[in-house]
């Protein structure tokens, strides 16, 4: 019995810490990190993610919280007072609250957005989202759309997924150009129009 217990012990002590999906570097990854991190050892990190883009939605949607998160002149420990009211009786995960609340107690609570937007690079990786930016010279049907998705495949690691989004520019008079992760492909009109000008 005592055998058995104490196999169990090791095997709970061994297990490894939860680490972030990918590597961020700067102070904005600092935070995003560690909130990951820290979610990641209770299974919160899609909770998370949910609960700061409505953070960063309510920025966007009230400008009066907006003047607040961005205004340099207001003391540290008044923000630091406003996140604990502004989520006080709320189910805001304390991940999200403490996260709120050392941006504001470092006088960074105006950066939330761009840690945000680490920790979302952060959630992409979690999910293997790789995104994709198509850019045509008119606007593409959906066939067109899933056909061209289908043919990212290939680009694509094993488990991953495409994240497509879709831009109209006509000054590539036709065809398109692709961005998917670091890779570019440009099969536009006006490149090869360019190309032929070039040789001329």
């Amino acid at each position: 019995m005592a055998r058995n217990l104490l196999r169990v012990a090791r095997r709970f002590s061994a297990a490894p810490e939860p680490t972030a999906p990918v590597k961020l570097f700067g102070i904005h990854a600092r935070y995003a990190s560690a909130a990951y991190v820290s979610a990641a050892k209770e299974g919160a990190t899609a909770k998370v993610e949910t609960e700061l883009l409505a953070f960063a939605d309510a920025i966007e949607k009230s400008a009066s919280l907006k003047d607040f998160v961005k205004n340099p002149t207001i003391a540290r420990d008044e923000k630091v007072a406003a996140v604990a009211k502004l989520f006080e009786g709320s189910k805001t995960s304390h991940f999200t609250t403490n996260t709120l609340t050392a941006l504001a107690a470092n006088a960074r609570l105006s950066e939330v957005d761009k840690v945000i937007d680490a920790y979302s690079t952060l959630m992409k990786a979690e999910r293997k989202e790789v995104d994709a930016v198509i850019t045509s010279a008119t606007e593409l049907t959906a066939a067109q759309t899933k056909k061209i998705s289908k043919a990212l495949e290939p680009h694509l690691g094993a488990g991953e997924t495409v994240k497509l989004t879709t831009e109209v520019d006509p000054a590539l008079l036709g065809g398109l150009t692709v961005q998917i992760g670091d890779k570019y492909l440009d099969l536009s009109a006006a490149t090869k129009i360019a190309a032929i000008s070039r040789s001329l």
